[in-house]
C-alpha cells in the first residue's frame, strides 16, 4: 500500500460507467479502494458490487448501503452480460458508518461520488466529513469556459441541470459549502466530451491482461460504448493535472446548477471545476497498470 492513494468510492448503478469506474479503481496500482458505498443500497446492488470486488481479489473491500426505500431492480441486464450471475447480498454496514470507518483508518482519504450525495451527507450529520472530494457534477458555463472548449449543446448557458447533485440537491448546498481543502468539481459539459469508444480501448488493450480491473473495464466497452462521466472523475483524481481548472463558488437556481468565478482567494469554501481537458488519450492512459 506504500505511496498508494487512499480512496472511498460513493456509487449507483442507473448508469454503467459507475461499475466500470469500481473495476478501474479497485486494481489500480496508484489507488488502494478501502471502501464503497451504494445509492441507495439495494440488495440486487449490494450484490453486483461484492460480485465484482470478488472478481477482482477485492472481497476485503467494505461496502456500505444507503437506506432503498423499495425493493424494486435497480441492476439492469447489461450487469449480468458483462459479469455473469450473482446472487443478491447484504451491506456490510450502512454507508456514513462504512466512511466514517475508513476516514478512521485514513484520515487522508479521498472520496469520489458518482451518485447523489445523499450517503455522503449522511456521513456529515455524523460530525465528520472527508478534506478531499472529487465530485462528478456540477456545470461550468460560458462565464467559465472559454469559447474554444464549450461544447455545443452547451454554449450559450450558464447553468445547467446536473443528474448527481440534483438526486439530492439540499445535500449537495450543504456539501458544496463546507470548508474543505481540496474539493473539485467534474463538470457536466467535459464528461459529455468523454465519450470512450473500442478505438479508444485499442491503446490499453496491450496492458489489459496485466490488470484484472482494466480487463474488465474493457470487457465492458466491448459491451457497450459510452460517456465515462465516472471514469473521468475517478482519473482526475489520481492525477489533477490531465484538466484545467477554474476556482468557483457553485450555486443552483431554478433546478440547474452553475458555477461563479472567484475573483478573489474566497479560503476553503470555494471548489475547483473543470473547463475541459486537453487530452483525453492523455487521461485514459492513467487507466495503464
Amino acid at each position: 500500500m506504500q505511496n498508494k492513494l487512499p480512496f472511498h468510492f460513493d456509487m449507483e448503478t442507473a448508469d454503467p460507467d459507475d461499475s466500470m469506474t469500481l473495476a478501474v479503481l479497485a486494481t489500480h496500482p496508484k489507488v488502494h479502494l478501502a471502501s464503497v458505498s451504494v445509492h441507495p443500497g439495494g440488495k440486487d446492488q449490494i450484490g453486483f458490487v461484492k460480485r465484482v470486488l470478488q472478481i477482482l481479489d477485492r472481497e476485503d473491500v467494505r461496502v456500505g448501503a444507503g437506506a432503498p426505500k423499495s425493493s424494486a431492480s435497480r441492476v439492469s441486464g447489461f450487469y449480468r452480460d458483462w459479469i455473469g450471475k450473482f446472487e443478491e447480498s447484504e451491506a456490510d454496514d450502512t454507508a456514513a458508518n462504512i466512511m466514517a470507518e475508513t476516514l478512521h483508518q485514513f484520515p487522508d482519504c479521498t472520496l469520489l461520488t458518482g451518485a447523489a450525495l445523499t450517503n455522503p451527507h449522511s456521513l456529515w450529520e455524523t460530525g465528520v466529513f472527508f478534506d478531499r472530494w472529487f465530485c462528478q457534477g456540477g456545470f461550468a458555463g460560458d462565464n467559465i469556459v472559454p469559447k474554444e472548449h464549450r461544447l455545443e449543446k452547451f454554449d450559450g448557458k450558464l447553468t445547467c441541470a446536473t443528474f448527481n447533485l440534483n438526486g439530492n440537491p439540499l445535500a449537495a448546498e450543504k456539501l458544496l459549502s463546507i470548508p474543505m481543502t481540496e474539493r473539485r468539481m467534474i463538470s457536466k459539459n467535459v464528461c459529455h466530451a468523454a465519450v470512450f469508444t473500442k478505438k479508444d480501448a485499442e491503446i490499453l488493450i496491450p496492458f489489459r491482461n496485466e490488470n484484472k480491473g482494466l480487463k474488465l473495464f474493457l470487457k465492458a466497452v466491448e459491451l457497450k460504448e459510452k460517456a465515462l462521466h465516472d471514469t473521468v472523475a475517478a482519473l482526475l483524481a489520481i492525477d489533477p493535472t490531465k484538466a484545467v481548472w477554474a476556482e468557483v463558488i457553485p450555486y443552483r437556481q431554478r433546478g440547474e446548477w452553475g458555477s461563479r468565478e472567484v475573483k478573489e482567494s474566497s479560503g476553503h469554501n470555494s471548489s475547483l471545476i473543470t473547463t475541459h481537458i486537453p487530452d483525453f488519450k492523455d487521461l485514459w492512459m492513467v487507466m495503464k497498470p
